[in-house]
């Protein structure tokens, strides 16, 4: 798909090292990409210096070999805000599958444990295993309207599902939870269309493609972040 939008080259967003692999790849000139995978120095995106009971990370183990990341978010609704999805596929002579999902709160990750080790958890007609994540995640200070929820609104031309997957697939490796298309609407200045894309996690998915829309197609478009599914 080629794009039709006008963007302004001197405001590029450089697609994710784990998208392009190569991590030696120069930054783009966009004053909102140059942490867009994280501040390495942050508690919050390293386990070096976060104690075992400030760690907000997930191992669970005994999945279904198949299971998506729409599946296993529906399963853990009511625990709160995650931070990060994922899942790592059966291996080898290993037929079942394992996640590791961290939350903004530990008290959120701790919801998730109790519920997990008292059997109030199935997946697949599995009872899934957990146990505190060894690569562990801080809480961080991340400011707390963020979510892995990203509310688009703006020009049709730009604000529909198909362009937007486009863009997103140059820009960085995401999931998608569930898109929800809200339709258009007629205003006074034309035509606005509204998307609500629930990705797998915030840390480099969601929080990247509201930089790389904020970076490239500033006044087409209107992003906020919106409830996580999984807190409500």
């Amino acid at each position: 798909m080629s794009s039709t939008i006008p963007t302004m080259e001197h405001r590029y967003f450089e697609p994710s090292e784990q998208l392009t692999g190569n991590s030696l790849a120069p930054r783009g000139t966009c004053s909102f990409n140059r942490n867009y995978r994280g501040d390495p120095t942050l508690l919050s995106n390293t386990g070096a210096g976060v104690p075992e009971e400030k760690n907000t990370s997930l191992w669970i183990t005994g999945l279904p070999g198949n299971i998506t990341v729409t599946e296993l978010l529906a399963a853990i609704r009511k625990t709160g805000r995650v931070r990060s999805t994922v899942i790592s596929a059966p291996t080898g002579a290993i037929t079942t599958a394992a996640a590791a999902i961290s939350f903004f709160k530990r008290s959120d990750a701790e919801i998730l444990y109790r519920n997990i080790q008292q059997g109030r958890i199935i997946l697949g007609h599995r009872f899934p295993r957990v146990q505190w994540n060894r690569n562990r995640v801080g809480e961080g200070q991340d400011p707390s309207d963020v979510s892995r929820v990203l509310y688009i609104a703006g020009d049709p031309q730009v604000v529909n599902q198909e362009f937007l997957d486009w863009f997103f697939s140059k820009k960085f490796v995401y999931e998608i939870d569930k898109i929800i298309d809200y339709g258009t609407v007629t205003m006074e200045g034309g035509p606005i269309s509204r998307l609500e894309y629930r990705f797998g996690s915030w840390r480099c998915q969601a929080s990247s493609a509201r930089q790389a829309l904020t970076c490239e197609l500033s006044g087409f478009v209107w992003t906020a972040y919106g409830e996580d599914p999984c807190e409500v």
